[in-house]
């Protein structure tokens, strides 16, 4: 549940202090001698692609984590929970426009940033209105392969043919880095995202979990950390550019987690479906993006009786197998 964005200045080192190793999506596949994954925007070396592998680890910040996690009351499970599954209504709503699809258009009062998604609107199918949640924040996340972005919004609620209301809405170019404006790192001024949140990273795709049992590999993209409790006077971090208040827990936003290199995760009892979003945490990490307003929990693409998604390949508790204990923190976290 976001609040209103903050103008703080952005948070010194957070873009600058950890070396990660970004690699393309056709340059991952040739080296692991594989097919490549479906479509994922942005370009070589953008935040969403880039990997985990050899960054320096914050041994202090480790521990205070997991002891925060231990601890926190309502951190009610030792794992990362999947929402969007098994009847959960708090995942992410997904679809892909192409050609051919109607154009829905946005309703609301919006930064002038997003004015396209509501003067000229975007491609998706004509089920989207089927998707939506109704619940206190109700998402949506397009990836409009026509138009060339991705569309993510607040509070969607269906109120005329190809009409949805929102609160609040984001738009990043796939030709772009896909950081928002504000972002010193952004090569594109027409990026606006809430907070500066990756729209990307909010949700797990269906087509790219298949991809990854297949191949044995990852989504190939970073994650969006919903966690128990942030700590709002420890701010922001790339790839955020402010930060949600009144929090006491820990963490800065954009502070970037992975599942520590050594564990084995072939050992821990998985099922395929859970051992690529494992991969995923362990190769490209997630980073600290809201409040999850209950346990902490990833997004996966949002299912329900009409479009049911997943047919319980992919479950609230798949990553059972790993624990908290699990994860480290990456120094500088940029």
């Amino acid at each position: 549940m976001s609040r209103p964005l903050t103008r703080r200045a952005f948070v010194r080192g957070g873009a600058a202090a950890t070396a990660l190793t970004a690699l393309s999506t056709r340059e991952v596949a040739a080296a692991e001698g594989r097919p490549r994954r479906p479509y994922l925007p942005y370009g070589r070396g953008s935040y969403l692609r880039s990997r985990v592998v050899g960054s320096p680890v914050d041994q202090a910040r480790t521990e205070t984590f997991r002891e925060f996690m231990q601890t926190h009351p309502e951190q009610t499970w030792r794992y990362p929970t999947i929402n969007g599954l098994d009847g959960n209504e708090w995942g992410t709503p997904y679809a892909v426009g192409r050609s051919g699809m109607p154009r829905w258009r946005l309703v609301g009062e919006h930064e002038p940033k997003v004015e396209r998604l509501f003067a000229a609107g975007f491609h998706a199918p004509e089920w989207l209105g089927e998707i939506l949640t109704g619940t206190d924040d109700s998402p949506l996340c397009v990836m409009d392969r026509v138009s060339g972005f991705t569309v993510f919004c607040a509070n969607a609620e269906v109120v005329g043919r190809h009409r949805i209301r929102v609160s609040s809405a984001g738009i990043t170019y796939h030709s772009s880095n896909g950081l928002d404006y504000r972002n010193p790192l952004s090569d594109d001024r027409r990026n606006f995202t809430s907070r500066g949140r990756i729209s990307n990273a909010m949700v797990i795709r269906r087509d790219l979990v298949r991809h990854g049992v297949r191949h044995d590999t990852d989504l190939g993209h970073v994650l969006h950390l919903f966690l128990v409790e942030t700590d709002s006077s420890a701010g922001f971090r790339h790839p955020m550019v402010g930060e949600e208040s009144d929090n006491y827990g820990f963490g800065a936003e954009g502070e970037r987690l992975a599942i520590d290199p050594s564990v084995d995760l072939t050992k821990r009892g998985m099922s395929p479906e859970g051992l690529v979003i494992a991969r995923t945490l362990q190769r490209h990490g997630c980073y600290i993006g809201d409040n999850s307003g209950s346990s902490s929990a990833l997004k996966a693409q949002q299912e329900n009786a009409v479009r049911p998604v997943w047919g319980r390949t992919l479950r609230q508790d798949s990553l059972e197998g790993i624990t908290w204990d699990d994860f480290v923190v990456l120094e500088g976290s940029g």
